[in-house]
This record gives C-alpha cells, structure tokens and sequence, in this order.
C-alpha cells in the first residue's frame, strides 16, 4: 500500500440565517480551523475498504465490492449512507467506478462528531476534491440541505451565501472580525441535532418568508459591519426573534438561559449543537457562568474559526 492523495475539508458555522437560507436569505458562514481530512492508498484487495476515524480513535469502518455492494461494516447506517454517496456519486460520473476499486480509504475527523461541525458537508467536499463531482447535486441527492456548509468546507475566510431556487449557488467572501471578538464565544448544548429532519421539517410547512428573508439578509449583512458591542447584541436578538417567526420554536435563549446578561443565538439547526453568545463581560467571565449551569464545552470564538480578519 502507499497513499496516493490527501484532501482536507474546513467544518463550518453558520453566524446569521438558519433556516431562511433555504428560502434564498443571505447566511453569514464561517471556515472553522478543525474539518476532516480523507487519504487514498491503493489496495491489493478488490474494493473498497473505507476507514473513518475521530480524533479519539476508530469511527466506523465498511468493505464494499466493485461494484459499491456492502460486505461488512462495523455501523450498518453510516456504512449505507456512505454506500448511497458513492453510488449517487458514480451516477453523476460512471467514469470514476475505477477509483473506488482496488482503494483503501481512511478519513479522519478534527472535531467530536457530536458537534455539528460538518461531518457531512466535509465529506462532500472531500468526494468532490477526489472524485471531481458536484457536491450540491449530491447533496440534494442524499442529505439535503442549503449547502453553505460545502461552501464553508472549501473556504478559508468567512463567508456570505446564498441559494435561491434553479440557481448555482452564491459564495462571496467577506470579513468578520468585530472589535469585541474576544468577548464572542461558543457553547455547546450538550445535544446533538439532526439538522437533516430539521431542514425538511421546516421546507414541508408551505409559508411565505419573503420579508423574513429580507431581514435577515440585512442582518447578515450588519453583522460584518457593526462595531459597537450593544448595536451587535440587538441585532442577534432580532435575529433570534424572525427566525422564531419563520420556524414557531422558541428561542435557545428564552428557553435555557434567561438569565444570561447579553445575547444568546443558535447557530444552525435550533434546539441543539452550538450557541453564539455575547455580552459585555470577559469571555472568561461567561465560561465561568455557562460551566455553573452544567455546559462544559465553552469556546473562544476566535480560536474555532480558521482565519479572523484583520482589516478594518
């Protein structure tokens, strides 16, 4: 064996427009500086053996046949939806069956899987480095979503995104560096949500968000400009409140952290994974105060996100 191609993929963030993003808002994503990497060796044996591992050790593991049927694997749904990429993928291009033969794959994950960081929208990204397909088309065929986070997984600055219907998607690169960073930090909810039936959950309910979508896309937009600490705080608390609008859920911070001296808001999926916070305290300050509540996974911003701007 030796290792033919490496590719790396950033995980993501999305700091403004969950949910509208489907309905063509302008989201506001960020690379982060941990993602996923993926190696290809060549293999004696016919194949497929595809290796996935976390930072703490084996993740799962699949053998397929030539023709992408699953042998064994020690996780059956990873192993079938790794399955339906792959065949999704030669689909798209039947000239890249040979690439899946005869390979070992192993790909190593940066972050804990729980996170929400992009586990899936990495790997898309990395199919496309090394297979050459469209990840969007694939997307749509398998996990569904927006897509910024396959924007965000090939970036290396922060990001304004945007998918409107029949249209390729709109990746402009942006800044993000406000002048109170080091008070922004990240909590973790201690749950992991399945943004998947969130997405489908919310694009089966027939509204209109037109205005919705118009004020979030201007939010996005302020979010990058804004340098006073109180003019930021409100902007995430209106942004809390439309989306609350558009999706009927409550929102993180009413629900768990009323008590909280700032801004709280969700980033992705509500009801789980990550929560942006901000206030007028030291960072430290608010570690201390979320770790009192039992949340023990509480971040520096600034250390997550792969590349701060430092224009002004």
């Amino acid at each position: 064996m030796y290792i033919m191609k490496r590719y790396h993929a950033h995980g993501k963030l999305l700091i403004a427009g969950e949910y509208l993003v489907l309905k063509g808002a302008k989201a506001l994503a960020i690379p982060l500086n941990q993602g996923q990497t993926l190696s290809v060796e060549t293999s004696s044996e016919s194949g497929l053996q595809w290796r996935a591992e976390t930072l703490n050790g084996l993740w799962f593991e699949a053998k397929y046949d030539n023709n992408l049927n699953l042998l064994k694997s020690t996780d059956h749904e990873k192993a079938e939806a790794l399955q339906r990429m792959l065949q999704k993928s030669v689909e798209q291009n039947p000239s890249i069956q040979s690439q899946l033969t005869n390979s070992s794959v192993t790909t190593v994950l940066e972050f804990d899987p729980s996170w929400g960081w992009g586990s899936s929208s990495t790997l898309l990204h990395l199919l496309e480095q090394w297979l050459g397909i469209d990840p969007y088309k694939l997307m749509d065929q398998t996990i569904g979503g927006s897509g910024y986070d396959i924007a965000c997984a090939g970036a290396n600055s922060p990001i304004f995104y945007q998918r409107t219907a029949n249209r390729a998607p709109q990746i402009m690169p942006t800044h993000f560096n406000p002048p109170f960073i080091k008070q922004m930090g990240i909590v973790y909810l201690n749950k992991k949500q399945n943004s998947s039936t969130q997405v489908k959950s919310f694009l089966a309910a027939a509204l209109s968000h037109k205005k919705l979508v118009e004020k979030i896309s201007k939010i996005s937009q302020k979010f990058t400009t804004t340098k006073d600490i109180n003019a930021f705080i409100s902007l995430m608390q209106q942004h809390e409140a439309i989306i609350a609008k558009a999706t009927g859920l409550t929102p993180i911070q009413e629900q768990l952290f009323s008590d909280f001296n700032g801004a709280i808001k969700s980033l992705g999926a509500w009801g789980g994974d990550f929560a942006l916070f901000l206030s007028e305290e030291e960072f430290k300050t608010n570690k201390k105060w979320f770790e009192s509540k039992g949340y023990l996974v509480v971040m520096p911003l600034e250390e997550v996100i792969v590349s701060k701007d430092t224009s002004e």
